[in-house]
């Protein structure tokens, strides 16, 4: 396409110039992201934040009222203390270090379960170099901080991807890296001659809400899918939290009598709908407090349906589940985010060696 064409034009400019690897696959993404932007600058985090809340506590306050402030803006809570950043304490922070440890949550203060001293970003931070921060560091969350030392707020990977606009932009780069990623297999030309169709469906319904025959498209199974964590709606969220825990994950898919899908428990859920609603984790059943009905694919619906799915509803996760509706998957657009810029500075070592080899 002429969008990639143009981009590796600009990479072997920026390679040719002595530029880093970080500085071309900006470059790449930009052009893939264009769509997204339209005329308009690249947006700076200081952007996205703008008007936003942010969760800022001390470090004596306790965990179950910094839960209580995270649940109101939504946000990781940054602990501040004289001013400075000391620490931040994520949703995960929370769920595990808390909930699955059974801690007394009035009597745990934060600055013993928050991470102390993380990296921060700048306002002035675009939301590529963020991308590629969070990429190469394995971040979730990034706080912004001015060079005055003013806590302006945190981003996660949802800002950076809600902050980029709508999702056509967001299309064209998930498209680029599959077709990218075709090319490194030999079975890429088999899957990108497979047609599907638009298909998200809910759990509730299972029924298909859009039917759209698309010419070149690639199954969800292209965008490798993680293993689930399952559990039963009918365990308590202790066993369930710990499972995740235990298995270093952030969302568990809840099946019902039958073995079916009935909903989904995230660490957001475990501190927003338990922790802040004063709820004792091991009388508390997972049912009263789960997603329920979540929508899913399965692995031959279309990829970029799924991920348009995820971006224009604000969906972190999105289950995958066979033809009998058995869970077998679940996508998480962070790691498909993280995927995709692993395909792209893969192709650009192999762009900078044949200029190398030339």
């Amino acid at each position: 396409s002429k969008s990639m064409d143009d981009a590796m034009k600009q990479m072997a400019t920026l390679q040719g110039a002595g530029g880093s690897q970080s500085a071309a696959i900006q470059a790449m993404m930009g052009q893939m992201l264009a769509k997204a932007f339209g005329s308009s600058s690249m947006p700076t985090l200081g952007s996205i934040l703008s008007g936003r809340p942010s969760t800022i506590v001390s470090p004596g306050t306790n965990v179950r009222d910094a839960a209580i402030k995270m649940t109101e803006s939504r946000k990781s809570a940054l602990i501040v203390d004289e001013g400075e950043l000391v620490g931040i304490f994520g949703f995960k922070d929370c769920m595990g270090r808390c909930v699955a440890k059974e801690l007394p949550l009035e009597l745990t203060d934060i600055s013993s379960v928050m991470t102390p001293n993380p990296e921060t970003v700048t306002p002035e931070t675009t939301v590529l170099e963020a991308m590629q921060i969070m990429h190469d560091q394995k971040f979730l969350t990034l706080p912004v901080v001015a060079q005055n030392g003013h806590v302006i707020g945190v981003v996660d990977v949802m800002d950076i991807i809600n902050g980029c606009g709508g999702s056509e932009g967001w299309r064209s780069l998930f498209d680029n890296t599959m077709e990218m990623a075709d090319d490194f297999s030999d079975t890429g030309s088999m899957h990108s001659m497979q047609s599907a169709s638009r298909s998200v469906r809910t759990s509730r319904t299972s029924r298909t809400v859009a039917t759209v025959p698309k010419k070149v498209d690639r199954p969800v199974s292209k965008l490798r899918p993680k293993k689930p964590l399952i559990g039963s709606s009918s365990d308590s969220v202790l066993s369930i939290v710990q499972m995740l825990c235990k298995k270093r994950g952030d969302a568990a898919l809840l099946t019902g009598p039958g073995g079916g899908l009935v909903g989904i428990l995230t660490d957001t859920d475990v501190t927003r709908r338990l922790v802040a609603k004063h709820l004792d984790a091991a009388s508390t059943s997972s049912s009263a407090i789960m997603t329920p009905n979540p929508k899913f694919v399965s692995m031959e619906d279309s990829a970029m349906d799924a991920l348009t799915c995820m971006i224009e509803n604000h969906f972190r996760h999105l289950p995958v589940v066979d033809s009998s509706g058995a869970v077998v998957a679940l996508l998480d657009i962070a790691k498909c985010l993280n995927d995709a810029l692993s395909i792209l500075e893969k192709s650009n070592s192999k762009n900078s060696k044949s200029m190398d080899d030339a």
